[in-house]
């Protein structure tokens, strides 16, 4: 019942309902709910090295503020990490398995203990990104790299108002203006719009292929055409990460969903 449910929150078209999975991106997959009871996820990353999932969400209580927490998506054993204050933003260094989240007081790693170290900038972050270096926005929608303890503005986006962004696998920088997308290329400041979507999330699977979560579904950059193919109609997703295998897990309502890829598809006749 609770898949039926859930189905009906996330696919635009549901036919009779005896299809207990999704197509994304040309193959089908079944649903595995992980976690509910989020309220109001903000970010998510996973770490592929130990399968630990990582969210940012609003605390129910009486001042609303944000915190991380992170989940085990084997043994489905979830914790909260304190320390950070309105935590946001959440980012994996896939490479080395170093977590690192941005909050109100600053940038933060969290280390194999589970505990918080401090990184040495204090801007207010509202999102992350790691690609080589960890890239950061703050409160003032400024762009920044953070590399060998400091923080320089991506020269690409000097000057430009900047809530979220991302780098692919052919030197694209997409971002996110109140929720409108544009590309710039890496070196230069010629920026491109894609303003006809308007995004909800913004990330990049394990190849660095950059999707966009959206209200009428999930879309995938097309690099030779320079345009997003839909490649889902699960739409309104508030967080969108890969795991090893390239399968996606996601936030949707108060759940949290891993899909499994099967090679038999469902057909609803």
């Amino acid at each position: 019942m609770k898949v039926f449910l859930l189905i009906s929150l996330i696919t635009s078209v549901f036919a009779d309902k005896r299809c207990r999975g999704i197509d994304f991106d040309q193959k089908y997959f079944n649903l595995d709910i992980i976690k509910e009871g989020i309220n109001h996820l903000h970010d998510i990353a996973l770490n592929r090295n130990d399968n630990n999932v990582y969210f940012t969400y609003e605390t129910l209580s009486e001042v609303p503020s944000k915190v991380l927490g992170y989940l085990d998506i084997v043994t489905k054993k979830a914790d909260v990490i304190h320390g950070i204050r309105n935590a946001t933003a959440v980012t994996i260094d896939q490479f080395y398995g170093k977590v690192y989240v941005g909050g109100a007081d600053g940038l933060f790693k969290i280390n194999d203990q589970k505990l918080v170290e401090r990184l040495p900038i204090q801007d207010d972050i509202r999102s992350l990104y790691y690609r080589d270096a960890l890239y950061f926005t703050n409160s003032n929608r400024e762009a920044y790299k953070f590399e060998d303890g400091y923080a320089t503005l991506v020269q690409e986006l000097r000057g430009v108002k900047v809530d979220k962004f991302v780098i692919d696998n052919d030197d694209n920088i997409f971002f996110t203006t109140d929720k409108k997308l544009f590309r710039v290329k890496l070196g230069t400041r010629a920026i491109n719009s894609h303003e006809m979507y308007t995004v909800d999330y913004l990330t990049t699977d394990i190849y660095h292929k950059p999707y966009i979560c959206t209200s009428k579904g999930v879309y995938m950059y097309n690099k030779y055409k320079y345009v997003y193919d839909k490649v889902s109609n699960t739409a309104g997703l508030k967080g969108l990460t890969f795991n090893k295998g390239n399968e996606p897990l996601y936030a949707v309502a108060d759940y949290l969903v891993k899909l499994k890829l099967t090679e038999i598809p469902c057909f609803e006749d």
